[in-house]
């Protein structure tokens, strides 16, 4: 009897792609009514955004600046909401048990709730939003000739941003920002059982306020500025933009990186 316990014990304990699966199909089946409402709805809202917006620059304003725009506000705020209700089980005590004692491993349910939350939805979202930008766009041109650029193209789109400056330092500050923005909320929603959205940035408003003064701090205290002014003294990290840019990855990925450990660590106490 003990040894059969310890082997199922083992077996949960062991990352398996089946049980994986699984998760995904049960996932579908329980909530495809409740996904197609949203999908549907989220079209229907995103069509009438973007006649609403178009009608209000008269049409013949629009283009592919307007476009991105919209899209990255809608991307951001949905993005960020719905990373942010990750692990939706943790919500409620009842939901919480019934969660924990499902026969998954911790890595399972972990990889099932990123995957679903995070890169389903980065992947998901965009092919959605360039099916209703382009179909709402032909239907409005037919009745408002007007609008000239109805065509959306994310190529087009990032083209038209990135003439002036260099493209992989944007690619790259896009890639961190969303990256940052989702994983951070999915970390909130690992860790807080009530309103994990505003207390997710309700912290990360107290950390980003408190590194400013502290860096404010050290500009005052040790006279960093005037030390940048005066060439060779103090500190001349400015000049160097590569390294820069370096020390931002590395920054930013031990950032995210750290996110990523502390949601782990979270649904892995929870288990405990």
């Amino acid at each position: 009897m003990d040894i059969k316990s310890d082997k199922a014990m083992q077996t949960t304990n062991s990352f398996s792609i089946h049980r994986l699966l699984l998760m995904f199909k049960q996932s579908l089946i329980i909530n495809k009514k409740r996904f197609a409402i949203a999908i549907s709805a989220f079209s229907g809202i995103l069509f009438i955004t973007l006649v609403w917006a178009q009608a209000s620059v008269n049409f013949s304003n629009w283009g592919e600046h307007a476009y991105v725009s919209t899209f990255v506000s809608v991307f951001l705020s949905l993005g960020i909401s719905y990373a942010a209700f990750s692990f939706p089980a943790f919500r409620s005590k009842e939901k919480s048990m019934t969660y924990l004692t499902l026969p998954a491993s911790t890595s399972e349910k972990f990889v099932f709730e990123l995957l679903s939350r995070i890169v389903a939805f980065i992947i998901l979202m965009p092919i959605l939003f360039w099916v209703i930008a382009n179909l709402e766009g032909v239907l409005v041109h037919y009745y408002y000739p007007e609008l000239i650029n109805y065509q959306f193209s994310y190529g087009k789109s990032l083209t038209s941003f990135t003439k002036d400056v260099d493209v992989k330092q944007v690619i790259f500050l896009i890639i961190q920002m969303v990256l940052f923005g989702f994983i951070a909320p999915f970390t909130g929603g690992s860790h807080f059982s009530k309103s994990p959205l505003f207390k997710t940035l309700l912290t990360f408003s107290i950390i980003v306020v408190s590194y400013f003064l502290f860096s404010l701090f050290l500009v005052k205290a040790f006279d960093l500025l005037q030390g940048l002014s005066a060439g060779n003294k103090g500190m001349h990290f400015r000049g160097n933009r590569e390294i820069a840019i370096i020390m931002f990855k590395i920054g930013f990925t031990l950032t995210n990186l750290s996110l990523l450990a502390i949601a782990w660590f979270s649904l892995k106490e929870k288990e405990a």
